[in-house]
């Protein structure tokens, strides 16, 4: 009676005993699987908390050994294109290509850094007894000229004492000056990590790449290959285009210099190769200014207007005809973004940030052209450009 009275009811309220009691239990598994996602996300965290701490720990304990794996890598860069050079034209082993290109650069940079070194350690003592004669030449120039001196006579009384002091520190430490040249000429470019790592990066780049590519898709695939060959042409191009146009700019300021008669002519020119080419925007002027004021200094106003004229006349021939020709490929770089890049380079990296900077940027610059969408750009004021 009392079953049929309760079946009766659930009929009328319309609900199944069974159905409910199957239905009641979903909530509860819900809340569970909830609850279950929550403490993954948790631990998840908690563990990429743990992974990212760990990292960076690793990161400053070995942070030497990043850099030289950076430094490593980037000089891998830059001997690649020689390597492939050597390897497919001439039939070298990429090992004993590598190897003759580190050897070789190592000692062109012991040579130019101890030579460099004595050079200037030489030239800077006869460089401190002129002075005084300078600054009287100078004086008597602008005096007939424009009619004042440019340096007072207390002024260059205190130079000549300054003279005097730099004199006697050169003599009584130019040992070791020129030992402490050397030995830190031999304590950056014999780093045996560093060479370790460019040679292997260098001599065993196809497997590394195998390896790499090999847990890559297709798709991925490709877009790598392309990111590294445009990082080597990038680099490589840069450093080859530079140093050749610096080898350029310092042999005719030394032939200008050596026929003026102007005093120092190789550490001039050694200084204005190097400063104008890979300085950029302000290495120019500043390379340009040296030779023309110990050429007005040392010789005569004459000599100073044939500096000035062959300077301007190389910035010309560099502008017009060899950077369009030697950078067309390898560097696409506005001005101010290489000027910034460089800065940014030396206050993170030192004299090897500054070195590298452009390079990198330049990197960075293909790699954002090519996977950002551009547009039309709209006409207006603000937008239009001369000659367009």
């Amino acid at each position: 009676m009392d079953g049929t009275a309760g079946d009766a009811a659930s009929m009328s309220t319309g609900t199944d005993p069974s159905r409910a009691a199957v239905a009641d239990p979903a909530p509860a598994a819900v809340l569970a699987w909830v609850g279950r996602a929550v403490w993954r996300g948790i631990w998840q965290l908690i563990a990429a908390v743990l992974i990212t701490v760990a990292a960076l720990w690793f990161a400053r304990r070995a942070s030497d050994l990043i850099r030289y794996l950076i430094l490593a890598q980037l000089l891998a860069f830059a001997l690649e294109p020689a390597v492939i050079w050597l390897h497919q034209r001439r039939g070298w082993r990429r090992g004993s290509a590598t190897g003759l290109l580190l050897v070789g650069i190592l000692l062109l940079f012991v040579v130019l850094g101890v030579g460099m070194g004595a050079v200037l350690a030489d030239q800077v003592d006869e460089a401190a007894g002129q002075l005084p004669v300078w600054i009287d030449k100078l004086n008597a120039f602008t005096e007939e000229h424009f009619g004042t001196t440019v340096v007072s006579s207390a002024g260059a009384a205190e130079s000549e004492e300054a003279t005097q002091q730099v004199t006697e520190y050169l003599q009584e430490h130019a040992g070791d000056l020129l030992g402490a040249v050397g030995s830190l000429v031999g304590a950056v470019f014999s780093l045996f990590t560093v060479g370790l790592f460019t040679f292997y990066l260098t001599a065993n780049g196809p497997q590394i790449r195998r390896v790499l590519l090999s847990r890559m898709p297709p798709e991925r695939q490709r877009r790598a290959l392309w990111a590294w060959t445009t990082a080597i042409e990038k680099t490589g191009g840069y450093l080859y285009s530079r140093g050749l146009l610096a080898l350029i700019n310092g042999g005719l300021m030394f032939l200008t210099l050596k026929l003026l008669g102007v005093p120092y002519a190789l550490a001039l020119a050694l200084f204005v190769g190097v400063v104008a080419a890979f300085i950029p925007i302000v290495g120019t002027y500043i390379a340009g200014a040296v030779p023309v004021v110990v050429a007005l200094a040392a010789v005569g106003p004459a000599a100073a207007v044939i500096v000035l004229v062959e300077v301007l006349a190389y910035q010309q021939l560099e502008n017009y005809v060899l950077s369009p020709r030697l950078s067309q490929k390898t560097m696409e770089l506005n001005a101010g973004v290489a000027f910034a890049a460089a800065m940014a380079g030396g206050a993170v990296g030192g004299f090897i940030g500054a070195f590298f900077a452009l390079p990198i940027a330049a990197v960075i610059q293909s790699f954002l052209s090519t996977y950002f969408r551009r547009y039309d750009v709209l006409e207006s004021d603000l937008t239009r450009v001369d000659g367009s």
